[in-house]
């Protein structure tokens, strides 16, 4: 990105641009970031200047790398903080007592108190000593304003000034230090600066000045002069009965990427504009193309996103383009400004998600984090167990030939259903150890009996270079079990990823493996596209297949799929066959047949005496 800007000297760009460069890299070490954080304090380089380029630097990254840079943010800080927090104290002593004019002498008593309660702050910062009381000044200075005399202090609104600003300036060293505890450092650095700026203003207020710009800045959002996130994390804390709305500008990026971040930037004080005029309670602008409303209600949240969509345009080398944006609302309380991202980031959902979306899809992620967890333990652990169900097959046979082995695992006792663990397992780093697991107790399973068996794997087992190695070893060590292998592939993964799914069904081909395609019909089947994939096996969808019997639209559906599948010599497995009326209707004119009715998944194979064997 251009580092040189109207707020940043030329002289400063070589360190900047190799700070961008290595504070979004996962593999820097922290102490090159630390080193780099003292580098721009030696360099006179504001901490606004630089929150204002990790912002628009952050515009062009992917979200993976918005949390490096968020995460090494806070390294960058606490270097920073090294650097500067030792030299703070004595500058404010040799300019506060070297310039007369600033406050007079006769006050100096109380600045100096002021100073030395600032100094064992920094003192804990730096070297962990315990922290001053917070409140400890609170009542003496009440005390204090009490007893001064004169036309200015018998001003009630200059003595209530000093009082506000005397608690705003504890308050704020108390969440500085719950930050610094806390170690996000990047954060504290903000309030930090805050308790300095509350600090002189107690001072100045002492001489009769204002500074109110320094502090006032902290809170606002430079580019849109919004309010920013560290204005909402406050307001938390006071507002409450309202509701948050958080919208994100759909394809910003791009827009950033193809036409520059003055293009950028010019669209985000659109939509502050824009929101400024909204009857909302407040809005702020938290980070990127991130902004946060707040509204007395859910329906204003409709009406607020719903006017946003319609209203915003940008003209783009001479052509108009609308904008349009994606959202969710919760109720305002802490918190709830983290739960909108969450569910942002994670739902392919790119409209308005409601309250009790968020709350629902909370649950969810935070389901799935906790299970991420148990299913590492039920990995180390071996509980990694094989479920097998049967199918039928139809005509001359009228038995069961054939089992589907599915995947359950077993944990402190309870045996857990896919619905409890896939989503999770899925975005597990180690999924494919369950997939290879799974391998390869079926093929120990199924090595001395002449039984068919079937396996599901999804792309991601397919693209990864260790399934397909493990699966060749297999093979290689039983290749007449290799041969009675089904490997079953979704119908909707073959169509996103047809030339891999090909290319992988036509190299395992020559080892007789063969392979089925599952769910077919769930979507919208491409039957051209089908038909150039070499399969064996059709298995139609459950949603066909579940009321048969009486719905013509589905038994439409079906007589269009038998005759395609018969052209191509393929066989069709009906799933879902869960009662005798279906199973009847069924028999002869479909290959085969799974379901309940025939069996359910078990840990074991079905016996002898089943009527299906």
């Amino acid at each position: 990105m251009r580092i040189a800007d109207e707020w940043m000297d030329m002289k400063d760009e070589a360190l900047l641009e190799d700070l961008l460069a290595k504070i979004s890299n996962n593999s820097t070490k922290r102490s090159v970031i630390e080193k780099m954080g003292s580098e721009v304090y030696d360099n006179s380089i504001t901490f606004s200047q630089l929150a204002i380029l990790l912002d628009k630097f952050s515009y062009e990254l992917s979200l993976k790398d918005k949390k490096i840079l968020q995460r090494n943010e806070n390294i960058l800080a606490k270097g920073y903080l090294k650097q500067r927090l030792p030299k703070e104290i004595k500058l404010l002593k040799l300019g506060i007592h070297n310039n007369p004019n600033l406050v007079g002498r006769k006050d100096l008593g109380i600045v100096d108190e002021l100073l030395n309660w600032l100094e064992a702050l920094v003192e804990h910062l730096l070297h962990q000593s315990p922290p001053p009381d917070i409140a400890q000044r609170i009542e003496p200075f009440i005390e204090y304003l009490n007893q001064k005399a004169g036309i200015y202090f018998d001003d009630e609104d200059v003595k209530n000034n000093f009082l506000v600003t005397n608690k705003e300036l504890y308050r704020s060293a108390e969440l500085a230090l719950n930050f610094f505890n806390k170690k996000e450092y990047f954060y504290f650095v903000l309030t930090y600066i805050e308790t300095i700026a509350l600090f002189l203003k107690m001072v100045t207020l002492l001489g009769s000045m204002f500074v109110e710009d320094i502090f006032l800045s902290i809170y606002v959002d430079p580019i849109t002069l919004l309010p920013n996130r560290f204005q909402l994390i406050k307001d938390v804390e006071s507002l409450d009965n309202l509701i948050i709305l958080i919208v994100n500008i759909k394809g910003f990026t791009k827009i950033n990427l193809l036409h520059g971040y003055d293009i950028g930037d010019i669209l985000l004080k659109k939509v502050a504009a824009f929101l400024k005029l909204q009857t909302a309670v407040k809005s702020y602008r938290i980070y990127g193309d991130e902004f946060a409303v707040l509204v007395r209600s859910e329906e204003e949240a409709k009406t607020v996103f719903k006017n946003l969509n319609s209203s915003i345009f940008v003209t783009i080398t001479g052509i108009e383009y609308q904008i349009y944006f994606y959202g969710a609302y919760d109720n305002f309380k802490k918190l709830s400004l983290e739960a909108c991202e969450l569910v942002l980031v994670n739902s392919h959902k790119k409209e308005l998600i409601s309250t009790d979306e968020v709350k629902i899809l909370v649950e969810k992620y935070r389901h799935e984090l906790t299970m991420v967890h148990k299913l590492k333990e039920i990995m180390i652990s071996d509980r990694i167990i094989p479920y097998y169900q049967p199918i039928y097959r139809c005509g001359e046979l009228n038995k069961v030939i054939k089992y589907e082995v599915l995947m359950r695992v077993e944990y402190r006792g309870d045996i857990l259903q896919p619905k409890d663990f896939l989503s999770a397992l899925l975005q597990a780093p180690f999924y494919t150890e369950f997939t290879k697991t799974m391998l390869y107790k079926a093929f120990e399973t199924f090595k001395d009996m002449e039984c068919n068996f079937s396996i599901n794997l999804t792309t991601t087992d397919i693209k990864d270079k260790t399934v397909k190695l493990f699966l060749e070893t297999l093979i290689v060590k039983y290749p007449h079990t290799a041969k009675r292998l089904t490997i079953e592939i979704l119908e909707t993964e073959a169509l996103s990823e047809f030339e891999l799914i090909n290319k992988f069904i036509s190299y395992f081909k020559k080892s007789g493996i063969k392979f089925a395609l599952d769910d077919f019909g769930s979507g919208f089947s491409n039957f051209a596209q089908i038909a150039k994939l070499d399969i064996d096996f059709i298995k139609i969808d459950a949603s066909i297949i579940q009321n048969i019997t009486h719905d013509t639209k589905m038994q439409q559906l079906l007589e269009a799929i038998l005759p395609f599948a018969q052209s191509m010599n393929v066989e069709t497995i009906a799933e879902y066959v869960h009662n005798k009326e279906t199973f009847e209707y069924l028999n002869g004119k479909v290959s085969m047949m799974q379901g309940y009715f025939i069996g359910k998944p078990e840990p074991t194979l079905l016996s002898e005496d089943s009527p299906f064997v």
